[in-house]
């Protein structure tokens, strides 16, 4: 009889130290952030002093989890953007010449080594946005879901709620960044999170603001026409920053078939 009550206490014992165990790791990782923003505003300051009559700094880009630290330059349309030139091989660049932040800004990015159906991650050789890519990998995205947006002296956080990938660039919006009506934001929102790999547990509206990242693609086993685009929402103030949960659309399905070599090369 002793025996079976000492069982029972011990067994009750086990019980509230897993509790008290998972109730500590839950404290810890809702405490901590899950994103340290890194200021950039020194970097841009910097980047300007090599600024050229067409080619000038206007902030900076950093992505979670990938090698994506880079300044944004605008550049003219009629100057020869060549990395010999400007000395900014590690670049992306955006089409408006604002040093301002507005609530839609679009910024685009070679992706010249990153060129399969397997993208590679965290290549020390890839200095563009050929790490966006690694967006592609459903694993990759559970972990890491920020951009940090530096402009106008300020550091500004985002959070992932739309990864998508098209055989065209026709599907990509790369209008000059400006400021858009919340009735056009909405109508954007909804037709990127219809188009996303990804659903994101992640409220998202008009008021928001917003940014894309762009680059170009030979996932389809083409040619450069294809078009890979990060979609986030800003951190809203209060807003805790930490990790949120997706999972993966039926527009995810089909590109898993062609990673794995048995579907054919369609968006």
């Amino acid at each position: 009889m002793k025996n079976k009550k000492k069982k029972t206490k011990t067994k009750k014992i086990i019980i509230i130290l897993l509790i008290l165990v998972g109730l500590f790791i839950l404290i810890k990782v809702n405490s901590g952030e899950y994103y340290k923003i890194e200021d950039r505003t020194k970097n841009v300051k910097k980047e300007k002093e090599k600024d050229l009559d067409m080619v000038s700094t206007i902030g900076w880009v950093r992505v979670q989890g990938t090698n994506i630290d880079a300044p944004i330059v605008y550049y003219s349309p009629e100057f020869d953007f060549t990395e010999d030139v400007t000395g900014k091989d590690n670049y992306a660049y955006d089409n408006s010449k604002d040093e301002i932040l507005y609530n839609k800004v679009n910024i685009l990015g070679h992706n010249i080594l990153n060129l399969s159906s397997n993208p590679r991650i965290n290549d020390e050789k890839f200095t563009r946005f050929d790490d966006l890519m690694a967006f592609v990998y459903y694993d990759f995205v559970k972990k890491n879901k920020y951009i940090q947006y530096t402009v106008d002296n300020k550091n500004y956080l985002y959070k992932i709620y739309s990864v998508r990938l098209y055989n065209s660039y026709d599907n990509v919006e790369t209008d000059v960044t400006k400021t858009y009506t919340e009735k056009e934001i909405g109508k954007y929102i909804n037709k990127v999170k219809k188009d996303s790999l990804y659903k994101f547990r992640l409220d998202v509206n008009k008021k928001d603001n917003l940014i894309s990242l762009i680059t170009c693609t030979r996932f389809f086993g083409k040619d450069f026409k294809a078009a890979f685009v990060v979609d986030a929402r800003m951190v809203r103030k209060g807003e805790p920053i930490k990790n949120y949960p997706v999972k993966v659309t039926d527009n995810y399905k089909k590109i898993k078939k062609i990673m794995k070599g048995d579907g054919k090369n369609e968006s």
